[in-house]
């Protein structure tokens, strides 16, 4: 029998009553052989978080009309099909993330037991799911999003003590934050609840161990700030007395614990301060220091492996860890292809950072992070790059051929995503790699999803989406922009609204676990119309990169510009001829107009300039030369709810010299604090910045990296902060290298 429907709200029809929310999913939960469509759950989970936000008590006040919610939530996401488990999940999740990162908002803690649906055991699924929201927030003034998230869950952690998954999502977040080189926001949000956090501790009852990895992990991560020891001095002693009175094995692990990461903050602190002061700091604070004496602390803490925070900038303005020195990579007869493009993608320093940090035991990740880390430290002037490309050169690549650069970086991208969640240990290079391959620019699902954004109403309806134009692994997908693609009059304002179909059946995504796509994917929106009977349809397609190609020079223009090939890749083109469209509703090819616009725009945009075409009668891809003018900062077209178009910077270029692709030369172009460089294999050279459009006709720019003018670059990582073992093999090798200088003296006496 099936549940009778009615409102779930209380004389106040605006107000969701959680009582009867309660009771309504109480009968519910008395039929275990039904739950409604995905859509009405979907809708039934709204209102549970709608409700709880907005609703007042303490945890032994809700108790007892929590229960049939989180049964509820619990049956729905382990016994509906995968694909609509995922729907839910994802409204739950973005519906309770809409509350706490809303700076005005005071979501009741009671909120928390939505997370009740996260599985505690994948660590990776929860870690994805903060990524995806972090990456969702990141365009807000001055990260207040994610601030206000970051603040709304340290509060609930001290506040709602009955959700065991609430200390384990904010980990997960904090970790996302991390990734995504948040550390000031972090600094400063945990210091201003660093003291609520504290007293968690102090509590005569146990706390949860999720609860306890927030707080250590915090505590580890300001091990560095006399700030944050300030904040919680006049608590440790209380604390340490609490949790010593207990003698069960949890609270003589949470003493251990304390007694560990506080000992390592005395001392980094003391350490980095310096006569005087380091006095000053020490009679201050000595009465706390002779407590942690009492204890006898043991340097086994796991949570000391973690790297401190470091805010992103000093006083004076200037990164803390700025890069003097450049080192070159040998030319290895014909690796320039590669050199260029591993060159460009240090100083893009999201991506470097993560290799360096959080990938260097990943197949094919650790090869990229053990590459940067001696191309950042290594005190020789050029390098051997040779045992890492064996690894990351396509193998379809014949070694003893040049090849094209941009096919290399889209292998090089979609390589490293395919590995970037594998938990091999011991991986065998001399394996073949496994690739993910194209079928991950589309994901089918059976569950309706939001349709896509439009200027008018559409109709829903599942049809076989077109295939990928992406020419190779990682490059765009879209319009074929080919040059002979023709602007035409915008005609989005017809006085009649034109019948219209939106392809939502099978969707491309980028992936939310993927930092590739979290740093590289856009979404594109491509809208195609019938010329005969105005009916339309709507895709979407991932790409990494755009491949702009050269239209014809409008009369009285002498040189086209990096905007003006982004405007023409965005412009309406008419399918025509041998080019028509296959009309569904005509049944047969029709005339139609084409128009793709930038749904969803990526933290770094690739431009491929495509000056290459195939000449039939040389057999081989000759050289557009035209007059172009390379902008330092371009706009992407976005469509029109995303309100402004997005703000790029140009900040590094593989540039082609050469008259032909097979023959020619590459080298890199880069900035870095500021500074420009030119990257040709082992010699780098400082620049002037006007160099880039100084260049002669021969020598083009082919592929352009852009950073949206919203991202900050994280700090380089510090040696320190790298694993023993490859922090070992570069300093042995820097003391082999000081000491050949020595050898060739001696050899000549």
């Amino acid at each position: 029998m099936a549940v009778k429907k009615h409102e779930l709200v209380a004389d106040n029809r605006n107000q969701l009553d959680l009582a009867a929310l309660a009771q309504y999913f109480q009968l519910m939960n008395e039929q275990p052989g039904y739950l409604p469509p995905p859509q009405e759950l979907i809708k039934h989970c709204h209102d549970i978080v709608k409700c709880l936000a907005r609703t007042a008590g303490t945890v032994d006040q809700l108790w007892q009309l929590l229960q049939p919610v989180e049964h509820f939530l619990l049956r729905v996401v382990t016994t509906v099909h995968c694909n609509v488990r995922h729907e839910i999940f994802t409204a739950i999740l973005d519906k309770f993330y809409s509350y706490i990162s809303d700076p005005q908002s005071e979501a009741c803690p009671a909120t928390a037991a939505v997370l009740i649906v996260i599985d505690q055991s994948d660590e990776e699924a929860a870690l994805s799911s903060a990524r995806w929201l972090v990456q969702r927030t990141e365009n807000g003034p001055s990260g207040a999003g994610l601030r206000a998230a970051l603040s709304c869950l340290y509060r609930w952690l001290h506040d709602w003590h009955s959700t065991p998954a609430l200390g384990f999502w904010i980990v997960s977040y904090i970790k996302a934050l991390e990734e995504n080189d948040h550390h000031d926001l972090l600094i400063e949000t945990s210091l201003d609840n660093l003291a609520r956090l504290f007293s968690c501790l102090a509590n005569l009852q146990p706390i949860h161990q999720n609860t306890a990895n927030v707080i250590f992990h915090v505590l580890t991560s300001l091990r560095e700030s006399v700030e944050a020891f300030d904040r919680i001095s006049s608590m440790v002693g209380d604390v340490l007395l609490n949790l010593a009175s207990d003698s069960g094995p949890w609270s003589r692990q949470l003493l251990q614990d304390l007694v560990d990461i506080l000992t390592v903050m005395v001392e980094r602190i003391t350490g980095c301060l310096k006569g005087e002061a380091q006095e000053m700091f020490r009679d201050k604070y000595a009465d706390v220091i002779l407590c942690l004496k009492r204890h006898l602390e043991s340097r086994t803490s796991k949570f000391l492996q973690m790297a401190p925070w470091r805010r992103r900038r000093g006083a004076s303005g200037k990164t803390n860890n700025a890069v003097k020195k450049k080192v070159g990579l040998m030319n290895l007869g014909n690796t320039c292809y590669m050199n260029s493009v591993v060159q460009a993608l240090l100083v893009t320093r999201l991506f470097s950072s993560h290799a360096l940090r959080r990938a260097l035991t990943v197949p094919y990740w650790e090869m990229m992070g053990q590459l940067f880390a001696h191309m950042l430290y290594s005190n020789r002037t050029k390098l051997n790059p040779d045992r890492y490309f064996k690894y990351l050169r396509p193998p379809f690549f014949s070694p003893n051929n040049q090849h094209d650069s941009s096919e290399f970086l889209g292998y090089l991208l979609e390589l490293l995503q395919s590995y970037e969640h594998s938990r091999e240990t011991n991986h065998d290079y001399t394996l073949p790699p496994v690739l993910n391959g194209a079928n991950r620019w589309r994901i089918q699902s059976h569950v309706q999803l939001s349709p896509l954004p439009s200027s008018g109403d559409e109709q829903s309806e599942p049809e076989q989406s077109r295939s990928s134009l992406s020419p190779r692994p990682g490059s765009s997908g879209g319009p074929d922009a080919t040059g002979s693609k023709r602007a035409a009059p915008d005609d989005e304002d017809k006085a009649q609204p034109p019948r219209k179909r939106s392809r939502t059946g099978e969707v491309a995504l980028a992936r939310r676990d993927s930092i590739i796509d979290s740093l590289f994917g856009g979404v594109l929106r491509t809208r195609v119309q019938c010329i005969v009977c105005n009916s339309s349809s709507l895709s979407r397609d991932v790409f990494r990169d755009l491949q702009l190609s050269f239209p014809e020079m409008p009369e009285g223009r002498q040189q086209h510009s990096v905007q003006s090939l982004l405007n023409f890749y965005c412009s309406e083109e008419s399918l025509t001829g041998d080019n028509q469209y296959l009309c569904h509703d005509c049944g047969g090819l029709r005339d139609a107009e084409r128009r793709v616009l930038i749904e969803a725009s990526p933290r770094y945009l690739i431009l491929v300039l495509k000056h290459f075409k195939f000449d039939a009668k040389t057999q081989e891809q000759t050289k557009l030369m035209h007059s172009v003018y390379y902008n330092n900062n371009v706009t992407l077209p976005t469509i029109r709810t995303q309100g402004i178009h997005a703000s790029y910077n140009l900040f590094a270029a593989v540039v082609h010299s050469g008259t032909t692709l097979d023959l020619g030369h590459y080298y890199t172009l880069a900035k870095d604090n500021d500074i420009w460089h030119k990257y040709n294999d082992c010699i780098v050279s400082p620049i002037d910045e006007s160099h880039l459009n100084k260049l002669s006709r021969s020598s083009t720019p082919y592929i352009l990296f852009y950073r949206r003018a919203d991202v900050d670059e994280p700090v380089v990582p510090r040696m320190e902060e790298l694993p023993r073992t490859l922090q070992d093999e570069i300093t042995a090798e820097n003391k082999i290298h000081a000491k050949q200088p020595r050898k060739v003296r001696q050899g000549r006496q």
